[in-house]
């Protein structure tokens, strides 16, 4: 094998104690994401072979929010994301997220086996490990009201595909899935109507805006048929001979 080779092979496995997820989607996992959970040498085989099946037919517990300080879903997850892959296969040991804002926010999927969760961020496919804890109660901080059990109808941004934009944790950037499912500007996109905006229909019914007090201007009056016109003048003959007969 020769030395540029083996340097490969070598960065490619490489496992760091420490690193900083500062900016999601800027390097992401360009491998195998099925097979890389066979990097998890703890959990048992017969685990990750569920684990891994799951993945393949995207059947994912849930989706969560990461933020800066915690794991946000159904469940009380702890805070640490953990032996996270990136690049072409290297694994971060513990990452920190330290550096994010308050206000960002990042999704990703979940899958859980035997106690074991496996964490596939959309932004950037960076394969990690999390801690999943009990249920949480109803009315609890970011618990859901009822389980929702409807399967999403859209394909998750980057879960398992190998295009990947480059993009920030949250900030807007392309490929966040923040950006991907927010509300688009209206001042932006939309078209001015009456005071308002609408944005164009997208196999749907737009989206009308309005400014409080603002109202839409009533459509114009409709055109009359030639046939009105006609029924109306024979109507009107009628009427002025009726007049002169009974005059005579």
């Amino acid at each position: 094998m020769s030395l540029v080779a083996t340097v490969a092979l070598a960065a490619s496995s490489m496992t760091l104690p420490q690193c900083s997820w500062d900016r999601p989607g800027v390097n992401p996992f360009m491998g195998d994401l099925v097979a890389a959970v066979d990097r998890y040498k703890d959990i048992p085989v017969a685990t990750r072979a569920k684990l891994k099946a799951r993945m393949q037919q995207r059947r994912y517990d849930e989706i969560v929010d990461i933020r800066r300080d915690e794991i946000v879903g159904r469940y009380d997850y702890g805070a640490q994301i953990r032996d996270m892959h990136f690049g072409q296969g290297q694994v971060c040991q513990t990452v920190s997220r330290a550096k994010w804002k308050d206000s960002t926010l990042e999704r990703g999927l979940v899958y859980c086996e035997d106690g074991h969760c496996v964490l596939v961020p959309t932004v950037c496919r960076n394969l990690s490990r999390i801690t999943r804890g009990a249920p949480k109660l109803a009315g609890a901080p970011g618990a859901s009201t009822e389980e929702d059990n409807t399967p999403l109808t859209f394909d998750p941004p980057a879960a398992g595909a190998p295009e990947v934009e480059s993009g920030g944790a949250g900030n807007g950037d392309a490929g966040s899935f923040a950006r991907a499912s927010a509300v688009p500007n209206p001042s932006a996109t939309a078209v001015p109507v009456g005071g308002g905006y609408i944005n164009p229909p997208s196999g749907s019914p737009g989206l009308i805006i309005l400014p409080p007090g603002a109202s839409l201007p009533l459509p114009p009056p409709a055109i009359p048929e030639p046939k009105t016109w006609l029924l109306f003048g024979a109507g009107l003959i009628a009427l002025v001979a009726g007049r002169r007969w009974r005059r005579r």
